[in-house]
């Protein structure tokens, strides 16, 4: 099975579109700076969630995920605390969509401890 169909996928998707709609409008500063972590971060995730897939150790490659997702809650934060987001609604969709992907990784890691 693709990546591309997988629920996490899709939601991950979403958030590394987001963030690269949002990130054009940061300021000047903040684009250059914590943009392109958050940015790379999203991407990042893609490519972990593919990576997970296709692994044949993926107990060791979903935590990689789950990582990856983490990281990406604390860019987001520390990215509001810096005053990046335009808006605090920016911020809050944007927690909302890493925690939904750091859910789907968190279980999917469940599933894998029970096979």
């Amino acid at each position: 099975m693709g990546s591309e169909n997988l629920p996490i996928f899709k939601s991950a998707l979403e958030l590394a579109v987001y963030m690269e709609q949002i990130v054009k409008g940061f300021e000047k500063y903040h684009k250059y700076t914590m943009g392109v972590d958050l940015r790379e971060k999203s991407k990042d995730i893609l490519y972990l969630i593919n990576r997970a897939n296709l692994s044949d150790n993926k107990k060791l490659a979903i935590t990689n995920l789950r990582d990856g997702c983490e990281d990406m809650k604390m860019l987001i934060q520390l990215s509001k605390e810096l005053e990046a987001f335009k808006s605090f609604k920016q911020f809050e969709y944007s927690s909302m969509l890493v925690v939904g992907v750091c859910k789907q990784a968190q279980g999917w890691l469940g599933k894998q401890r029970v096979v």
